[in-house]
């Protein structure tokens, strides 16, 4: 999932009652893509409480003999509180153990609530790659993925919900650093005087874990198993997710012959049979759509030659739960050939294309001008032919942007496009930059937001992200060294410009031509990065500032032409 939010709350769409007791297994003719959960506790056992309909993400209560175990927080401190006010009508146990079952937001954000004493946090336990995992997705591309993942999510977007259930909350973020890791592909543990078993169980994410509790035959099994095609391939921005790894993850997991079955996002389910076939249909529905990627791949065929010949056989596509309303299987098959092959497709039309702009100019000549482009969109549209009709108007606006027609059109296109498919995240993204196109929204990072993101940073990591922000055709001529010094961590980091790349190393390079900054505590670097990061401009006006020094000859002067030289803005246009 992410990290980005609406302004207001669905309302539910679907009710259900709230009564105790193990929803029951879901039939094969039940409807599993709902668009919103009402809010309800599910009771699996006398130990496991499902809180359900509260956030995107589930929490999960386990009740041990010495406390409680949480599995997954959901995305906000104030959906997490709201749960563990519910909880605590059950229970009143303290919380001895909180797990990450990955790091996706709506797994994660919400875990200060239970902390109950901050001198004395509980274990907190997550996969040994969590940490970098995060670091990793918020370090580059960052801006372009808060774009696309606003879309996909479609947190502007009226009647819609995030693709498992309801769509992703706002509000205070929690996240607490993870204090036990596993390390291996299975580590036991005893918590709270329960016997447990940690598998690595990639999938949905490479760090994602599940927590196996042998006495009860219960598997918590994080995102590796949802009611719904899986998600392959996230149009938000990430790379092809392994499918090999998440068919064997789910093998993994059936190998168990689990008799319930808790997931972190829909309904848990109870019944080792109808678990057996759940798991095994999924991963088998998996291992199809790569197979037979490939099998076409190695045939020659070109990308969007392979999605129109794989298509999932009959007795797994009328499945209710590998219906494609969250994943698909045309953006897994396209994933499977990145996966292997990378970009190229193979036909020597892509070695060399020619530009979209100079594609548009051909378009224009063969329609007749930009009035002839728009003619054949509106045309395309009010046939039906909506693909179309985005296509030709699309071309028309990188021509003329302030063609008010071709922008109606657009528009109109994109809203249809939205429309006609079940596919959740792609409706989300179609009626998203719809709104774009018309000029009713803009999307932004919110101030807060880049708050947050620029001080949950590690200091090192915030140095990691300049080299992509380095304006290389502005500034390719500088030949600078900057050490910056932090007097209350004693962290030192190298800043080097040449060639047109910025370097950052822990290390002094071969020079003695080396400007020195010395600030007196982290913090006030971060408010530095804060300031150009909402455009608010070089804060040190006044020449100096309290709690930071420049070594001579280092002026501040110079010091702002290099800082000038990185693209800190968050919120430059993006088309």
């Amino acid at each position: 999932m992410a990290m980005f939010m609406k302004n207001t709350w669905l309302v539910f769409l679907v009710c259900f009652c709230c009564s105790p007791g193990v929803r029951p297994s879901l039939a094969a003719d039940e409807a599993i893509c709902p668009e919103n959960f009402p809010k309800e506790i599910i009771k699996v056992t006398d130990y496991v409480y499902v809180a359900i309909g509260y956030a995107l993400g589930n929490c999960i209560m386990v009740i041990a003999p010495e406390g409680l175990i949480i599995v997954d927080v959901t995305e906000t401190a104030n959906a997490s509180k709201e749960i563990f006010d519910d909880f605590r009508n059950i229970s009143s146990k303290p919380v001895k153990a909180i797990i990450y079952t990955h790091y996706h937001h709506d797994h994660i954000m919400g875990a200060k609530t239970f902390v109950e004493d901050p001198t004395n946090p509980p274990e907190i336990w997550a996969d040994i790659k969590l940490l970098e995992t995060i670091e990793k997705f918020q370090t580059h591309a960052f801006a372009i993925r808060y774009v696309r993942a606003t879309r996909q999510f479609g947190n502007f977007v009226n009647n819609t919900n995030g693709g498992l259930g309801n769509e992703l909350g706002q509000g205070e973020e929690g996240f607490v650093i993870p204090n036990k890791f596993v390390d291996n592909h299975t580590v036991e543990a005893t918590i709270a005087g329960l016997n447990v078993t940690f598998m690595q169980i990639p999938g949905e994410s490479s760090d994602q874990i599940g927590m196996w509790v042998p006495a009860w035959k219960a598997f918590f099994a994080g995102d590796t198993f949802y009611f719904a095609f899986p998600n392959l391939y996230s149009i938000r921005g990430t790379p092809m997710r392994d499918p090999k790894l998440w068919y064997t993850s789910v093998q993994n997991i059936a190998d168990l012959s689990p008799e319930y079955l808790v997931m972190s996002h829909h309904y848990p389910v109870q019944g080792r049979q109808k678990i057996q076939e759940y798991l095994i249909e999924y991963r088998d529905a998996i291992q199809y759509v790569h197979d037979q990627s490939v099998r076409y791949i190695n045939k020659g065929f070109y990308p969007d030659q392979v999605v129109e010949l794989v298509k999932l056989p009959r007795m797994l596509a009328d499945k209710s739960y590998l219906q494609q309303c969250y994943g698909t299987v045309p953006w897994s098959s396209k994933g499977v050939f990145q996966l292997y092959l990378g970009w190229f497709s193979g036909d020597p039309i892509d070695l060399l294309p020619m530009t979209y702009t100079e594609k548009a100019k051909r378009m224009r000549k063969l329609a007749g001008g930009i009035h002839g482009l728009v003619k054949k969109a509106r045309k395309a549209l009010r046939s039906g032919d909506n693909q179309w009709a985005l296509e030709l108007s699309s071309y028309a606006l990188e021509l003329k942007p302030d063609n008010l027609q071709a922008r109606k059109l657009k528009t109109k296109a994109l809203y249809a496009l939205g429309e006609a498919t079940s596919l959740t995240l792609a409706n989300n993204y179609y009626k998203t930059s719809s709104l774009e196109v018309s000029g009713n929204l803009e999307l932004k990072f919110p101030p807060e937001y880049i708050h947050n993101f620029i001080y949950s940073f590690r200091m090192r990591q915030l140095f990691e992200i300049m080299p992509a922000m380095f304006i290389a055709e502005n500034c390719s001529y500088r030949t600078d060294i900057v050490r910056f010094k932090f007097q209350d961590t004693g962290l030192e980091v190298y800043l080097q410009l040449r060639n047109g790349v910025a370097i950052i190393s822990d290390s002094q390079p071969r020079s003695d031509a080396v400007f020195e900054i010395v600030y007196d505590n982290e913090n006030l670097y971060r408010e530095f990065v804060f300031s150009m990061s909402i455009g608010a401009g070089w804060p040190y006006n006044g020449g100096s500032l309290s709690g930071v020094q420049l070594t001579p000859p280092f002026t501040m002067s110079c010091f702002k032409d290099i800082m000038y030289c990185f693209d800190w803005y968050m919120n430059a246009k993006i088309d």
